[in-house]
């Protein structure tokens, strides 16, 4: 039987496309299979550009609820209508071409012609690589009339094979919030042509400017002067609210623009709020919009009186309804596929058909195991048909392998006592050796330096991508020399950390490159053992005070005044019990006193519930992983000069009263904090401030990106970041 899906419409498209045009891409999918028709979404992996983005959220939505289905690239794949809905993501060469076959495929052209030619790009080869992605030979169908116009009259563009109609957004209402008062500002969201450092023009002297990249933080700027547009990553948490506090949407444009319709200024106009946009929109939008130049922006906005604001908000509301309403989207999709079957079934991907995928991660030997259990977190939870593999340098492999994982190990250069270069080539080859063996989808690199034979691993392997999850607080002076390896990574992960605005390393001021996820933690909620269960496996008695001492592999830090203190403070009171977790890569059996009773267990946070109190290092996993299970703790953070800021971490936790800090230069302050610990009312009031954290979801939210990321169309990529003409370029179209 074969085993070929079969779809009405298949989209291929970035899963990571934000701003408005990722809204969109959402809402169309969303409506055409709510409607009926069987849906299915292609991935397709776009140069890496900057900001970096996560996945569409209301995409993702579609895809984990199976109201469109994820296709994988490697699984035959049939449908009616194929639509690339953007051309940047088909540069490239095919590396395995999907084995998608259509009736009929169209590319959307989401931006003019010189766009492209700005990047010498061959419109006949944009349509043969759109043939191969798709599988069937496209036509061009451009994404608004503006744009329309320009293919009819720019060679070659007006040569190809074209729809006769644009292909129709769906813009959607957005309610604005409730007014707070007047509004005070007037500005504009979303992305180019009004990108960083195009102004909104000259404002009259009671105006301020508010602007936003798909970003909620804005720029207050003073009177009568220029914006600068406020560039901060990820999608407007609430665009109704952003919007309503516009007087006016404002966008002005060089004279020589080609013009188009962006996605925002739709948003805009759907939302009701006064636009003022460049002359040359002015043939489509009609009474929709105001019309003006960047001197007469001062002008208009002073005719803006309560009348012309509801005769623009009634205009723009018929101008979006008629143009890029859901019923003008339904029309076009009976013409292409005609009426949905209300009977057809929903396509299922058995996983027992998929193709696996794999992810190599790659994971460096640290003081502790970090890295080690941040990537067995996300890899425990990576969806059905992906399949992790792990290349470790890290002495604890073992751990991974009881958790089921494949796992082969290399010594890191310390432990081989290899000379640093003999150590680089023999690694390279290692790597390069089990990216052959096992043929991994994506790479994963764990850690804070990308090894430079890594980065040359990259360059020879430049058919797949390469992943770097990079936790913060770095201190100030370190990874100047290598942070900018980040531009050999087709995407950045950065594991969120609660105590991250008194995080001033140098990834603190890099937030464009990289997405940032919740915290990751090894285990969930429902994971952890009761306490009466967690007690019976430790053989800790009811009754007894319970701590537990979490100080690290103490490879490189002495916590010997730590040990004294706890013998002092506490193994002199009957009622209570220490617990030591030994570590697995101690170089050395640390000397505890008498009386403190050693324990071996992983994953020590399923048993946290039996211990009343920690004493703990303050590295990530341990801080994230104690406040997660609301353990009240002294964090005495490990100082040595290659370890992170975690003083800075732990200080900001006593601060936000969610635990305590003792470091070892101030034993006195340590001994202190043992005895507030020991009172049960402090302790509980630190459970009650930690359980109102939110879910640390990070390492199902890595998981999900890998996934995609691993089931994008895989092409040869650029192992470098785009040129930066070139990615203006890009970013001026979108």
């Amino acid at each position: 039987m074969s085993t070929r899906l079969e779809f009405d419409f298949v989209v291929a498209a970035d899963p990571f496309r934000g701003g408005a045009a990722g809204r969109q891409l959402a809402a169309l999918l969303d409506f055409a299979a709510a409607c009926g028709w069987r849906c299915g979404f292609l991935p397709l992996a776009s140069p890496p550009v900057l900001p970096a983005r996560p996945i569409q959220p209301r995409l993702r939505a579609l895809l984990e609820t199976r109201s469109v289905l994820l296709l994988d690239p490697a699984r035959e794949a049939f449908c009616r209508l194929a639509l690339a809905y953007e051309a940047t993501p088909l540069l490239g060469l095919a590396f395995r071409p999907p084995r998608l076959r259509a009736e009929k495929a169209l590319v959307r052209l989401e931006a003019p012609p010189s766009a492209w030619t700005a990047l010498l790009l061959d419109p006949a080869e944009l349509l043969a690589k759109a043939e191969e992605v798709l599988g069937a030979a496209p036509a061009l169908v451009p994404a608004d009339p503006l744009l329309a116009r320009a293919l009819a009259r720019s060679a070659p563009w007006r040569d190809l094979p074209r729809a006769s109609e644009p292909w129709p957004f769906l813009v959607q209402h957005t309610e604005p919030a409730p007014e707070r008062g007047p509004k005070r500002f007037v500005g504009r969201h979303g992305e180019g042509p009004f990108r960083a450092g195009a102004p909104l023009g000259r404002l009259p002297s009671e105006a301020r400017g508010i602007l936003a990249e798909e970003a909620a933080e804005r720029a207050l700027l003073e009177p009568g002067t220029p914006a600068a547009l406020a560039l901060v990553p990820g999608d407007l948490p609430d665009l109704g609210s952003f919007l309503a506090e516009l007087a006016a949407w404002v966008a002005v444009a060089p004279e020589d623009w080609d013009a188009w319709l962006p996605p925002a200024l739709l948003e805009a106009l759907a939302a009701g709020v006064p636009c003022l946009v460049p002359p040359a929109l002015e043939p489509v939008l009609g009474d929709a919009a105001l019309a003006a130049s960047a001197e007469g922006v001062g002008e208009a906005l002073a005719e803006l009186d309560r009348g012309a604001v509801v005769r623009l908000a009634r205009t723009a509301g018929a101008f979006v309804r008629e143009l890029f309403g859901p019923e003008r989207l339904r029309a076009r999709l009976e013409d292409e596929l005609g009426a949905p079957r209300p009977d057809a079934p929903r396509p299922w991907l058995r996983r027992e058909h998929e193709r696996p995928r794999r992810l190599l991660f790659v994971i460096p030997n640290g003081i502790g195991i970090g890295h080690l259990v941040r990537t067995a977190a996300i890899a425990r939870r990576l969806p059905g048909g992906i399949e992790p593999v792990f290349l470790a340098l890290s002495q604890a492999v073992d751990l991974l392998r009881r958790l089921g994982f494949l796992a082969e190990y290399t010594p890191a250069q310390a432990a081989s006592r290899e000379s640093p270069e003999r150590w680089a080539e023999g690694f390279r080859a290692r790597l390069l050796e089990a990216i052959a063996f096992w043929d991994p989808a994506c790479v994963v690199f764990d850690g804070n330096v990308p090894y430079q034979p890594l980065v040359e691993c990259r360059l020879a392997c430049a058919d797949r991508p390469f992943v770097w999850i990079r936790r913060g607080f770095w201190r100030p002076d370190a990874g100047h020399d290598t942070i900018d390896r980040v531009r050999y990574f087709d995407l950045v992960i950065e594991p969120g950390d609660l105590a991250a605005a008194y995080d001033r390393g140098i990834t603190a001021g890099r937030i464009f490159e990289r997405v940032l996820v919740p915290p990751i933690v090894f285990s969930d909620p429902e994971e952890l053992l009761p306490r009466a269960a967690a007690r019976t496996e430790l053989g800790i008695a009811e009754g007894r005070t319970a701590v537990l001492l979490l100080l690290g592999s103490r490879n490189n830090y002495d916590y010997g005044i730590v040990d004294r203190i706890v013998a002092r403070s506490l193994l002199s009171r009957p009622e209570v019990e220490v617990v030591a977790l030994d570590w697995p890569i101690s170089e050395a059996e640390p000397s505890l006193p008498a009386g403190v009773r050693r324990l071996v267990r992983f994953p020590i946070a399923r048993f946290f519930a039996a211990f009343d109190l920690a004493i703990a290092a303050c590295g990530y996993n341990s801080f994230h992983e104690l406040l997660a299970a609301r353990v009240p703790t002294l964090f005495v953070p490990n100082e040595n000069p290659m370890m992170e800021e975690q003083e800075r971490r732990a200080l900001w936790a006593e601060r936000a009263g969610l635990a305590l800090c003792g470091r070892t230069s101030e034993p006195y302050r340590i001994a202190c904090a043992i005895e507030r610990l020991l009172d049960p009312s402090f302790r509980e009031s630190l459970r009650a401030r930690a359980a109102r954290l939110p879910a640390f979801t990070g390492a199902r939210e890595a998981a999900v990106l890998l996934a995609v990321l691993a089931r994008s169309w895989p092409r040869e990529r650029r192992p470098d970041r785009l040129p930066a003409a070139a990615r203006d370029s890009l970013l001026s179209a979108r």
